[in-house]
């Protein structure tokens, strides 16, 4: 198994799907953003002036647990590079569909600050986790940074109709089309199911966990055998 599991193009648009998905489905169930948390900050900033209080504090909430996720995504990071596991965002993989399992369940999804909260926190950690593809950089959480990286690597194509250029280029597209794809799923999945929508992201997670773990198993044969 290579131990760049993570930058593989499917992995990552497969997080950047979830990452739409999981923008779609909190804000049409809950009124607020999981992960792009300007878009959280104006809505708390207006609903303040509305004297909605209640909503400004769960987005706030939101944001604060958004910060504690990627402080303690660096943190764990670090922590295992010192170490030496190398494969430490496949936890993050079953930690991301055990945790939107538990957002599927009538009980907690019934809490929309904690559940929130919640996702805000996976996010901010799947967005430590899992940020290059092919050592290329992307955002699979919101895109605006790709739509910037898009539409300059196509104006640089334009101009010197170089490979890399096209490369990155195409990059950037397909990472913007799974955004939107994974938020008009969500979307169209929640009118279908409601709030059992969000399954969609369990499975996501758990299949490739499971893809993982058996790339791992095959490295770790092939390494033992030699």
């Amino acid at each position: 198994m290579q131990q760049r599991f993570h930058e593989e193009r499917l992995v990552g648009l497969l997080m950047t799907f979830v990452g739409g998905a999981m923008d779609g489905y909190t804000y049409i169930h809950y009124d607020a953003f999981a992960s792009a948390q300007t878009g959280n900050l104006i809505l708390a900033i207006i609903q303040g002036f509305d004297g909605q209080w209640g909503s400004v504090m769960k987005k706030l909430l939101s944001t604060l647990c958004f910060l504690c996720g990627i402080y303690l995504a660096k943190f764990v990071a670090d922590y295992c590079q010192e170490k030496g596991w190398h494969f430490w965002r496949l936890f993050v993989l079953y930690y991301e569909g055990f945790v939107f399992f538990l957002v599927s369940l009538p009980a907690i999804n019934e809490h929309p600050a904690f559940v929130t909260m919640l996702i805000a926190f996976t996010a901010a950690i799947q967005w430590i986790a899992f940020d290059k593809i092919k050592g290329m950089s992307y955002t699979n959480l919101f895109t605006t940074g790709n739509l910037k990286g898009l539409a300059s690597h196509f104006y640089e194509y334009r101009k010197t109709r170089a490979e890399e250029e096209f490369e990155q280029l195409i990059h950037f597209v397909l990472v913007v089309v799974f955004f939107i794809l994974g938020a008009v799923s969500s979307i169209g999945l929640y009118h279908l199911v409601g709030f059992k929508a969000i399954l969609l992201v369990t499975v996501i997670c758990l299949c490739l966990s499971i893809y993982a773990t058996y790339m791992l198993w095959r490295f770790s044969k092939s390494e033992f055998s030699r």
